[in-house]
């Protein structure tokens, strides 16, 4: 009698109800720091590694924002998420995604929280929902003790499950004064990302001033820029004093010429404490500043002494000679800038122009001054024909990566010249030298899988065995 009465209350309700209020508490907080990239988006665990894939992007994690039914679940829930305990640890990372904020409002019945609404249903519900911002800093104003990171994404749009384009030009009223708004609000805290916000911070250039007083900053991430960015709009990022890490990327799936910075402001000679650098796609950005790339010891006052991650990738008219004075770079990322080893002939031009085939643009500079400290070289969706033959001296490299260069002929043995590097623990090699006829392989894509093949077998052999993706 009494087994059947404990299973009959078991199956009533749920093991979770069973939980000590602590451990439900820290089960939540795990839910609000759960990423956004499941197994099968990153099968190969490339988003760990320590710098970006030109094939793989990181969506904001919604935290628990993305979970809009916990305080619907029972009473029990409803006040464990407004116990202090529980505002401290799961409203410490906050993201607003606009997009999926409004998706959830249309999810909110509780009749829809174990079930999708019909098409009818949501189209109809979509076309009535939209956001106030007033609403949005309402939330903010609440959990604002507690955040320490915060992001804001999609004020201009998403992309829905099947790929098509949302925009949400009518949808809010969230705009640049707002989000200023709620700058202030979270003064305090330590990292801010904007992603896909195009609006919000270039219709204002205040938008820049008010981040540079968020005094504790130390990380800043403004991602998916659609316009030009001028120089003087960016300036007073100079004054975080604090920053340790600083990413503005330009929309990498716009085609059209003139996104992102003209010219990086002298006051970033300032950010004594950033140690990485994400400069990805800006197309009219024409050099380093002499303060970035001094030869010698730099100055402990001025330029970035601890830089130690660069991302350059898809800069196209960026300089490329003063990366040799970069000698303390731990990470180097050159994606997407149409690099081959050395400049083409101008035979190889004219034929190549006859093919319609596209040739590299500019030459890899030596990069063997700064064999003592890197560790990561990302050179993946280039136009490399020829693996570079210093590349075997930069002894102390983790990560090679020459994925998507697809005329890379490797015609010599990589071993040993590779597989000896001491340190080595991945090698991508997918998507190289890739023929149009793949029903054969031609004499130069079997030489390079053939070495590719020996390379492999010659890394099983070493303990650790590091990590060789290629294609089979």
């Amino acid at each position: 009698m009494s087994s059947g009465g404990s299973g009959s209350t078991i199956s009533s309700g749920s093991f979770l109800d069973l939980l000590p209020d602590e451990l439900l508490i820290q089960i939540f907080g795990h839910l609000a720091v759960v990423g956004s990239t499941w197994e099968e988006d990153d099968p190969l665990r490339l988003s760990r590694l320590p710098y970006r894939q030109s094939d793989l992007e990181l969506l904001p994690c919604t935290g628990l924002r993305g979970y809009p039914f916990l305080a619907q679940v029972c009473r029990k829930w409803k006040r464990l998420l407004g116990t202090p305990m529980a505002q401290h640890l799961i409203w410490r990372r906050v993201c607003i995604d606009l997009g999926h904020e409004l998706i959830t409002s249309i999810h909110t019945p509780l009749r829809w929280s174990n079930q999708r609404p019909t098409t009818a249903e949501y189209n109809q519900a979509f076309q009535t929902k939209t956001i106030s911002a007033g609403k949005v800093l309402h939330f903010l104003g609440g959990v604002a003790p507690h955040v320490t990171s915060l992001a804001i994404a999609n004020s201009e749009g998403f992309e829905a499950d099947d790929g098509e384009y949302v925009p949400l030009a009518d949808k809010h009223n969230f705009g640049p004064s707002h989000l200023g708004f709620a700058l202030a609000l979270v003064r305090n805290t330590l990292t801010l990302v904007v992603y896909r916000c195009n609006d919000l911070v270039t219709a204002d250039a205040g938008v820049w001033t008010l981040a540079s007083q968020l005094p504790c900053l130390r990380t800043l991430a403004v991602e998916g820029l659609r316009a030009l960015l001028p120089e003087g709009h960016v300036a007073p990022l100079g004054e975080l004093s604090k920053l340790e890490s600083l990413t503005l990327t330009g929309d990498e799936f716009r085609s059209d010429w003139g996104v992102g910075l003209e010219a990086i402001p002298a006051s970033w000679s300032r950010l004594t404490a950033l140690t990485r650098l994400e400069l990805r796609g800006h197309s009219l950005l024409p050099e380093l500043p002499p303060w970035l790339a001094a030869g010698g010891k730099p100055d402990p006052r001025s330029g970035m002494p601890g830089l130690r991650h660069l991302d350059i990738s898809g800069c196209g008219a960026l300089e490329l000679a003063p990366l040799t004075r970069l000698t303390g770079l731990h990470v180097l990322v050159l994606q997407n800038l149409a690099l081959d080893h050395v400049l083409p002939s101008p035979a190889e031009v004219a034929a190549a122009a006859q093919a319609d085939q596209q040739l590299a643009r500019r030459a890899l500079p030596d990069l063997q001054p700064l064999a003592p400290s890197l560790r990561s070289l990302s050179l993946s969706n280039n136009r490399f024909t020829r693996l570079p033959v210093w590349l075997h001296r930069l002894t102390r490299l983790e990560h090679l990566d020459v994925a998507y260069n697809r005329d890379l002929h490797i015609r010599s043995s990589l071993t040993p010249s590779l597989s000896s590097l001491p340190h080595l623990a991945l090698l991508d090699f997918r998507s190289v030298h890739v023929t149009k006829d793949k029903s054969y392989w031609c004499e130069a894509k079997c030489t390079t899988m053939q070495h590719l093949s020996k390379l492999a077998k010659a890394l099983k052999r070493r303990c650790p065995q590091p990590r060789l993706l290629m294609d089979i």
